[in-house]
């Protein structure tokens, strides 16, 4: 179980520097089957990051990042959702 004290830190320490205009998350519950078999529960935060479409830097950071993120945490995966949107601020 990763805190919100421990997630928080990942935050400011690993995610915001490599993205530092901005980023959205948002907290919620997951569930999935390990490689064990069993069905592991646990909380989740989705971390939305808008970048340029095609972008090989921004690609290469969130690799980065959920590289960091399995090897702290001792996860075994770390979803990664791409998408199209057209965004305006």
């Amino acid at each position: 179980m990763v805190t919100d004290e421990e997630f928080r830190a990942f935050l400011d320490e690993i995610i915001t520097p490599r993205f530092p205009n901005g980023l959205t998350a948002l907290p919620g519950a997951g569930q999935f089957r390990g490689s064990s078999g069993m069905t592991m529960r646990e909380g989740a935060v989705f971390v939305i990051l808008l970048y340029p479409t095609g972008n090989n830097d921004s690609n290469a950071r969130i690799e980065e990042i959920r590289d960091i993120y399995r090897k702290t945490f001792a996860q075994e995966s770390v979803l990664r959702i791409d998408g199209e949107s057209c965004v305006s601020f």
